[in-house]
């Protein structure tokens, strides 16, 4: 069907019988119709079947951070700031602002939980053995101090950090996690050491009784050499037998 004068054209909506006529002027030009009037149509269009047509606007020239944590989306003919985590539509026209985007972003679960900050319930082992529940949140360097000390205390090799499977597991627990390198595994373990060496060494200040020194020869299974062991045995101000390896 053709009106004369008028000229039709489809409304790509998802509703082929939606039209947006465009009317001529009076110097025969086409002219299409007000903004008011497109979104007028596409809200009546969507009205019958549910579905909100969504339309990707182009942020490059908004000068806020806080846009890198939200995309800008027309939908309905209504702007919106949709985050990037949760999906969650806040206003996004300028009169707006951006002082409830940076609100949002503070509190959005999704994003702690993307970047690690977010705390969860989960168990703690202690030096003994056993374990207690405590809110931990994801850290790196946390994570790569508690390797080291896995590495110290069982003796693992330092090339554990370059087996493919080991790397695939830790993964597959914490992706965020890079496992280090053999040197900076290595690293961390003589900061390990010099932490202990400085604790040890303030117990023995404030120690008021006198320190026995023993030796002891060994040898070590997979390597074959042999190694002295330097203790030190004392008892503290509570009157309890404590022992440190010095060397």
């Amino acid at each position: 069907m053709s009106i004369e004068g008028v000229q039709p054209t489809p409304q790509d909506n998802g509703n082929s019988a939606n039209l947006v006529l465009s009317a001529p002027t009076g110097n025969g030009t086409v002219t299409n119709p007000t903004p008011q009037a497109a979104t007028t149509n596409e809200q009546n269009g969507n009205a019958g079947n549910g579905n909100a047509v969504e339309e990707l606007l182009d942020v490059g020239k908004l000068k806020s951070a806080v846009w890198l944590h939200y995309t800008k989306v027309r939908i309905n003919g209504i702007v919106k700031a949709k985050c990037n985590y949760c999906k969650k539509q806040l206003g996004g026209e300028s009169n707006n602002g951006t002082t409830h985007l940076k609100n949002h972003t503070k509190i959005c679960v999704q994003k702690k939980i993307r970047d690690g900050s977010q705390k969860i319930l989960g168990p703690h082992y202690l030096a003994k053995g056993n374990q207690e529940l405590v809110a931990t949140a994801f850290n790196s360097d946390f994570s790569k101090r508690e390797l080291a000390i896995a590495i110290t205390m069982h003796e693992y090799p330092l090339s554990m950090v370059d087996h493919l499977y080991f790397k695939g597991f830790v993964c597959s627990l914490q992706p965020l996690f890079t496992v280090p390198s053999r040197n900076i595994i290595k690293k961390e373990v003589f900061k390990i050491y010099d932490i202990e060496k400085a604790k040890i060494q303030s117990l023995f200040d404030i120690n008021r009784g006198r320190i026995a020194i023993t030796t002891n020869l060994w040898t070590a299974t997979n390597q074959k050499k042999g190694y002295m062991a330097v203790t030190a045995h004392y008892i503290d101000n509570s009157w309890v037998l404590r022992s440190h390896m010095l060397r």
